[in-house]
């Protein structure tokens, strides 16, 4: 089962800060993360920008690298004179689906019981 996080960053960023952010969450989270920009991914003027980062996790490591992307990000942020708004999105692995229970199931492989005194 895989679970995908996804870090959306919005507003202003400068030319390399988005590949940054990236680079550092690779090296602390040890994923692979993609990258899509919508707008302009960074601009000279701090102009605004969508920076969506994502990437895919497997196993039952979703919330430990959820707390490390949460930790980069804040540093990142922090480094910053006007942070950018950023949203990070964890999307867990879909459940597998339980076979609905028949009347079968509820009262048990004999049947239903017999009434007292029968």
């Amino acid at each position: 089962m895989t679970a995908t996080i996804s870090v959306k960053v919005e507003g202003p960023v400068g030319l390399d800060e988005p590949e940054e952010l990236l680079e550092e969450l690779e090296r602390e989270t040890g994923l692979a993360w993609r990258m899509e920009t919508a707008g302009r991914g960074g601009t000279l003027d701090g102009g605004l920008a969508v920076v969506l980062l994502e990437a895919v996790l497997g196993g039952a490591v979703g919330a430990v690298v959820q707390a490390a992307a949460q930790r980069v990000i804040e540093n990142w942020r922090g480094r910053r004179l006007d942070p950018p708004s950023v949203t990070v999105v964890v999307v867990p692995p879909p459940q597998p689906s339980r076979p609905p229970q028949g009347p079968e199931s509820a009262q048990g492989p004999g049947g239903p019981a017999a009434p007292e005194g029968s």
